[in-house]
């Protein structure tokens, strides 16, 4: 509960658009206080979990069954991290079902403690549940906090966007992010080759590398077109940065499409929806991480005209990738 306004009537609404920030601002003034509490609730299950472990195995030494116990939570987990794993629901719940039969096994190793096993194995499982519930609201925290951060940053920031000076456009966007780069072929992991008008990378820590902890490195990609780019040249473009980022293990966080407009030129609806829909997706060492490809236009007036606006929540010259 927001203790700033505990007595305030949750139906009386004056501006529904005021009031859709004033609520957003307050979730996330709430949301270090929901972190704490969800780490405190990862720590006390898991816990629980290695007390439940051992606690399994003093049930199962009176019926004479520890060893045939003990080599059923091999099955069992295997089972349950595969639920964490599973890309679909059916998937999930086979996963889930084949854990509880096993469970069920090992319930009856347990001989004349069967109900007291029973009850232990059915914790067990449901801890695991509960952890894998509280993985994906974190995420979902995690991606809320950010995302009000970056929607704050885009209503502060200056609508107008002036071009810098350059010889070309991928030096003037350059400019524009304070960054220096080169253009780049790359091999993707299919063993296709790339080219892209300049590419900046970071690599990942060595922390990263061998424990998914730390930083995971960032990449930038820039495309120029000559032409107001088509859906085809959209699909093809995160196709390749997707191929590309899978093979240097490095996410991207930043994928700029350029194109320098003449009068009141366009882009069609399809090439509009792909660019506000679509994302590119790498998964790398488990992780799933998204960016936008942002089409930066430059127009006659000697404005960029972002679609969509992509801006970090800190300021920084590159960017950082996103995880999902």
């Amino acid at each position: 509960m927001d203790r700033v306004r505990p007595t305030r009537d949750a139906r009386a609404v004056e501006d529904p658009i005021a009031a859709i920030f004033d609520l957003a601002e307050s979730v996330d003034r709430q949301t270090p206080k929901i972190r704490k509490t969800l780490r405190y609730v990862r720590w006390f299950v898991s816990v629980w979990l290695l007390l439940d472990f051992f606690l399994i195995l003093l049930v199962s030494f009176p019926g004479g069954g520890a060893g045939l116990t003990l080599l059923l939570f091999l099955p069992i987990l295997i089972f349950l991290l595969g639920v964490r794993l599973a890309k679909t629901s059916t998937a999930r719940l086979i996963l889930l079902g084949l854990a509880i039969v096993f469970g069920a096994l090992q319930a009856l190793s347990m001989g004349p403690l069967l109900f007291l096993g029973a009850v232990l194995v059915a914790l067990l499982i449901l801890g695991f549940s509960i952890l894998e519930l509280m993985r994906d609201l974190r995420s979902f925290f995690d991606y809320f906090a950010l995302r009000h951060r970056v929607i704050q940053r885009v209503r502060q920031a200056d609508p107008v966007v002036y071009v810098p000076e350059g010889k070309d456009t991928v030096q003037r966007i350059l400019t524009h992010l304070g960054a220096v780069a080169t253009p780049a072929l790359l091999t993707g992991k299919s063993g296709l080759t790339y080219s892209f008008d300049a590419y900046v990378r970071r690599e990942p820590s060595s922390l990263w590398r061998f424990t998914s902890l730390g930083s995971a490195g960032f990449a930038v990609f820039v495309k120029a077109f000559e032409r107001a780019p088509t859906l085809a040249d959209l699909q093809a473009l995160k196709t390749a940065i997707e191929d590309t980022s899978a093979a240097t293990k490095i996410p991207p966080a930043r994928i700029l499409v350029l194109w320098q407009s003449k009068g009141d030129e366009s882009v069609t609806p399809d090439v509009y929806d792909f660019l506000t829909k679509e994302s590119a997706r790498v998964k790398i060492r488990g992780s799933t991480f998204v960016c936008s490809l942002e089409l930066a236009i430059e127009r006659d007036d000697g404005t960029y005209d972002f679609i969509p606006v992509v801006v970090e929540p800190v300021t920084s010259g590159t960017g950082t990738p996103a995880a999902a």
